[in-house]
């Protein structure tokens, strides 16, 4: 039953996960019952969708523990924390927008300010979190190589690159004008560039990968015993 659940929730993408405030925009266009009751309706929403995500996410590592490090091998995780900069900045600018629009709007489509208020601030936190918190995003390293899981909005990326792969990893800032694929929760001016020993680049999309982790000297203390200094 375990292996069937965790099949079905890997199954799932994640722009269907994401989906879900769409669910309440018609709930709210259609409440009839007392603004109260909506309290504990709305978060109920927003915690089944995050529950999904990190649920997700969590299958996601066992399954990669089983597969790389199956009897108890070399599994380092470093997860990027939320930018709270980021979000102190944007979130103001959100609760404003909304408060502005929905003055001006509510007559117009027939819904109190609240619900559109409630439309505007919750779609906006749950389908472009990234915009407000950055982009999710979970690097692991393991005894054959480097696993990234990078969500920058409706889609999202799980890779593995074995260290046969990897040719050497550079400690740097990132330069937007060389053509790298950045998967970092937010861009820094210092990260690690992964270089391919493939010309071609690690894949067809990708040709070196440039990552930001939470702590950088701890993860590259991680690459060491596998000749990346």
């Amino acid at each position: 039953m375990k292996t069937f659940l965790n099949r079905f929730i890997l199954s799932i993408p994640r722009l269907y996960i994401k989906q879900f405030p769409y669910a309440w925009i018609v709930f709210i266009a259609l409440w009839t019952y007392p603004p109260q009751a909506i309290i504990f309706i709305f978060p109920f929403i927003i915690l089944l969708g995050l529950f999904m995500l990190q649920w997700r996410h969590a299958v996601w590592l066992s399954t990669l523990r089983e597969e790389h490090a199956p009897r108890g091998g070399k599994f380092y995780v470093d997860r990027p924390p939320v930018s709270m900069q980021r979000a102190v900045k944007n979130i103001p600018i959100l609760l404003a927008a909304a408060g502005t629009a929905s003055f001006f709007l509510n007559r117009q489509v027939g819904l109190e300010p609240w619900q559109m208020f409630s439309i505007i601030v919750g779609f906006s936190l749950l389908y472009r979190d990234s915009t407000f918190f950055g982009a999710p995003t979970t690097y692991v390293i393991t005894a054959s190589g480097i696993a990234v899981h990078f969500a920058p909005g409706h889609l999202d990326y799980r890779l593995f690159l074995k260290f046969n792969e990897i040719n050497r990893i550079e400690r740097r800032g990132y330069e937007n004008d060389k053509g790298w694929d950045c998967f970092a929760r937010v861009r820094a001016n210092d990260g690690l560039l992964l270089i391919p020993k493939n010309p071609n680049g690690f894949t067809k999309r990708i040709e070196r990968l440039f990552i930001v982790p939470k702590d950088i000297e701890k993860f590259q203390e991680q690459l060491s015993p596998y000749g990346f200094l």
